[in-house]
């Protein structure tokens, strides 16, 4: 039987921070049961609940925006901006206008729900879907539905837009059958979306993110490691936060980036990672490091992650996930391990004025953080007056890794004294004689 979701919930990433968007989509679910309607059979389309581990979430999307009988969508300023939002947008009103042309008909399924305000007029495509209608009430136009959440969630204005959201989707879903558009890949249909890119020129050069991924296998485990639910059979298919909301975590970081306006690829760390930096910084982009606290214990990480450790990277982030239910990464021996790794970048690790390198990091915080380290990281790299990247001055090497058989790295050269980092350090340009750590940096 082939599924065919009772409605799509079309939402930009950046609207879901306080889970609203999760109340409306079950609250809207709930209203159409109580009308009388039976998605059950069918049931609607939320990504984060329908994405499985290792799922080609682009595909799988578009399965469903292809199949879905109704579509959802919440405008908002973000939503006019995300490029994916744009592809589920576009490739559903592709599928109303077959219909149109093959019957006559213009089917209602395209269901707008004002979100958050709009930012101007709306382009032409977009404003012939009205998302307001008698009885909605002022403030429901004027503030959008996410305002209505959070002030008076129980009162009538959301429960009247709620039961007309539903009236809508009911009469479509139940009396028309769209054609359906199978095989259907997101990654390959252009969207309308973003509006806002449309309206300005990119900076040439920028807008594209670099990720590197630094994480263990299901086999052999890291060492020291007991659970494989967190691995698979390579890096990307590395899961932190277990069971996960989205395929991995890299997908994750995917969809991050996208719903702030960037283009990213991933590859794997190894020993060119220097080299592969260099080049983002020559081509005037960004970069974000995902590492696996237990990677520093694979000899080929240890040793990649300790050079990047003594290299100057203003416009690359480190993010470290750490699920808080994950009991065999709370204790503090795999921290001390990174400590000793990545000892330069630690003594900076949380600073709110430095949000570059971030250890740590929970499933609930982890699209706020990747988020702010994109733009800091983008704004920092807009202010540099040469993209060459520069290295630090050799220092003492990395304390040993307590309980690791594997030999830190021969030093290159002669070593310079074990200077007292308990002061300041003149040669260090993540040292400061400011109290409490460094300058805040300006972005």
């Amino acid at each position: 039987m082939v599924q065919e979701p009772y409605f799509f919930l079309s939402y930009a990433r950046k609207d879901d921070r306080d889970e609203f968007v999760k109340r409306f989509y079950d609250d809207l679910a709930l209203e159409l049961r109580r009308i009388g309607a039976d998605p059950s059979a069918q049931p609607p389309f939320r990504d984060v609940e329908r994405l499985g581990l290792g799922a080609d979430w682009a595909r799988v999307l578009g399965g469903a925006v292809g199949h879905c009988r109704a579509f959802v969508a919440l405008y908002s300023p973000s939503y006019l901006s995300s490029e994916y939002c744009g592809k589920e947008w576009t490739a559903f009103r592709e599928r109303l206008d077959k219909y149109r042309q093959e019957t006559e008909i213009d089917v209602p399924a395209l269901v707008p729900v004002l979100w958050a305000p709009m930012e101007g007029e709306l382009p032409d495509g977009i404003a012939r879907y009205q998302y307001n209608e008698a009885g909605m009430g002022q403030d429901y136009a004027t503030h959008g539905l996410m305002h209505i959440l959070r002030t008076d969630p129980t009162g009538p204005v959301y429960r009247t837009v709620v039961e007309k959201v539903a009236a809508r989707v009911r009469m479509a879903a139940d009396r028309f059958r769209l054609p359906l558009t199978p095989g259907l890949d997101l990654s390959e249909v252009r969207g309308l979306f973003p509006v806002a890119e449309q309206q300005r020129p990119a900076e040439p050069g920028t807008g594209h993110v670099q990720v590197f991924l630094a994480a263990g296998v299901a086999d052999p485990l890291p060492e020291g490691r007991q659970r494989p639910e967190y691995y698979g059979r390579s890096p990307r298919e590395w899961t932190p936060y277990h069971p996960p909301k989205y395929p991995t975590v890299a997908h994750r970081a995917q969809k991050v980036i996208v719903e702030e306006g960037y283009t990213s690829n991933i590859e794997v760390v190894d020993a060119g990672l220097s080299g592969r930096l260099d080049e983002t910084m020559v081509n005037n982009q960004t970069s974000i490091l995902l590492v696996d606290p237990w990677a520093v214990r694979s000899e080929a990480y240890r040793d990649v992650l300790a050079e990047y450790d003594g290299q100057y990277r203003p416009a690359t982030g480190v993010l470290v996930p750490c699920h808080d239910a994950d009991e065999e990464s709370v204790g503090e021996g795999i921290w001390q391990d990174l400590s000793q790794v990545l000892w330069r970048n630690w003594r900076r690790r949380n600073d709110p004025h430095d949000p570059l390198f971030r250890v740590r990091v929970d499933a609930d915080e982890f699209d706020d953080r990747l988020a702010v380290m994109l733009t800091v990281a983008q704004n920092r790299l807009m202010e540099m007056e040469s993209v060459t990247p520069f290295r630090l001055p050799v220092g003492p090497p990395p304390p040993p890794l307590h309980g690791l058989t594997i030999p830190g790295p021969a030093p290159s050269a002669p070593q310079e004294p074990p200077r007292d980092f308990g002061g300041h350090d003149p040669d260090d340009p993540y040292d400061s004689e400011e109290p409490g750590g460094p300058p805040a940096p300006r972005y």
